[in-house]
């Protein structure tokens, strides 16, 4: 479990560096193309192909990171009052169908990138690079889910003592 621990510790900073990179590279993309089209009434076509993609990353790099937390939006009404035992069961269940998901999402990105083999519009750069954002967040989210899971479960067991 430790080795897993510090496993997932180095992959969450790795994430959060790629987060604070990539909403950097965002912004400055955007304003540049907002500035760029007050200023020289011409806009940069290809900011749009960027910012959509890194906005996947985002989007999914940040859910696995919010899960790893137990930060994501959930409904504990079912389980609010709920003994130790039975919440455990709920969170394993829930582990269970978040990861199936997680994979699923995983796995069309892979299948995405084996079959789509165009290139973007105005950059051309290959689609294969913007499918795996997804791959890459499905497999993150499916680690924090774990992750998350096993940290209840062995904080819970340690309240039961």
């Amino acid at each position: 479990m430790a080795v897993y621990k510090k496993i997932m510790h180095v992959v969450t900073v790795i994430e959060k560096i790629v987060l604070a990179l990539a909403l950097c590279f965002v912004l400055a993309l955007t304003f540049g193309n907002v500035v760029a089209r007050k200023v020289f009434q011409h806009s940069w076509g290809f900011t749009e192909e960027i910012v959509v993609a890194l906005f996947v990353l985002l989007s999914l790099l940040a859910a696995g990171v919010a899960a790893q937390k137990a930060e994501l939006v959930n409904l504990s009404l079912v389980t609010e009052f709920a003994s130790l035992r039975t919440k455990k069961i709920f969170k394993v269940i829930e582990t269970v169908f978040c990861v199936a998901y997680s994979l699923i999402l995983a796995v069309q990105g892979l299948d995405r990138m084996r079959v789509d083999h165009t290139q973007s519009p105005i950059l051309h750069i290959p689609t294969t690079v913007f499918w795996s954002f997804v791959l890459i967040g499905g497999i993150s989210m499916a680690l924090h889910f774990v992750e998350n899971c096993i940290i209840y479960c062995l904080e819970t067991k340690e309240e039961a003592k």
